[in-house]
């Protein structure tokens, strides 16, 4: 109860206080919170031990905090802050070489290039300069995992930290899931194909519609997973664009597949690359 009150009360006002005697059990994360919003800092010590908490946690309560948690993940690995013991995220400064380009060096990290944008403030590819650093996720490894929790309609992408003891939150999302007669099935499986400005055939009409016509509702973003594992072909994640997100965000609505927010699958898509592994729990 602790817990719930206070991540509200961070939500309603990031700016507030916090309760000091929240900091029993879980809600010793208050002052890590808190100590976070004021000073950048403090930022990879709070991603690190908040991580830990929401891997274990469950339910709702995990939504909860996985939610609060969400714009301190982005802050790190989606936007260009160079914080204090980045590296102990698997966030790294990467200085260009002479002929290197965006391409070959979101290949040596095991990324998309076009994740190097939200890194690296006025980033522009075609003037990469021979010496220039640019901040990037260092997945080469092959340490990132997206989950679907279908419980609380949530995606979550990981890290496993680079020393080995548990991993940090990258990513967390709201989703719309498929509807009850066409269910999001569960299990383990993997990304297989990406796609900018996917044509999209409609399963009930079977009829295609190319990337940018009013029909083609997959908001110009198509993710394949692998049928191995969850043993039904045609799913995936993507854009939404056939009708407004208050008729399917955090709802079963879909043929199958995992549908998010604009915003968000760009996030997903620049960041999880083929062979990528997908868990989809109940």
């Amino acid at each position: 109860m602790l817990l719930s009150i206070f991540f509200m009360a961070v939500l309603a006002a990031p700016q507030a206080p916090v309760d000091a005697s929240a900091t029993t059990g879980k809600a010793e994360l208050a002052p890590l919170f808190a100590a976070a919003q004021k000073d950048p800092a403090r930022i990879v010590p709070l991603l690190v031990d908040a991580s830990a908490k929401l891997a274990a946690a469950n339910g709702k309560e995990a939504q909860l905090l996985g939610d609060t948690l969400e714009p301190f993940a982005r802050r790190a690995f989606f936007g260009p802050e160079r914080l204090a013991d980045m590296d102990k995220l698997g966030l790294a400064i990467h200085t260009v070489a002479k002929g290197e380009n965006p391409t070959k060096i979101a290949q040596r990290y095991h990324i998309d290039a076009g994740i190097l944008g939200y890194l690296n403030k006025d980033y522009d590819e075609r003037k990469l300069r021979v010496g220039e650093t640019l901040k990037v996720i260092d997945l080469s490894d092959s340490s990132l995992q997206i989950e679907v929790h279908k419980s609380v309609y949530r995606l979550s992408a990981w890290r496993t930290l680079p020393n080995g003891k548990g991993k940090v939150l990258v990513a967390y999302a709201p989703v719309g899931l498929g509807a009850n007669e066409s269910p999001t099935p569960l299990g383990t499986t993997k990304i297989v194909n990406r796609v900018l400005k996917p044509s999209w055939t409609n399963p009930v009409t079977k009829q295609t519609f190319a990337d940018g016509d009013p029909g083609n509702v997959l908001g110009g973003y198509w993710i394949a997973l692998d049928s191995e594992g969850i043993g039904k072909t045609g799913i995936g994640m993507h854009g939404y664009t056939g009708s407004a997100p208050a008729n399917w965000i955090e709802q079963p609505a879909s043929s199958g597949c995992v549908r998010m927010l604009q915003p968000d699958i760009d996030r997903v898509f620049h960041l999880a690359i083929e062979g990528t592994p997908v868990v989809i729990k109940p």
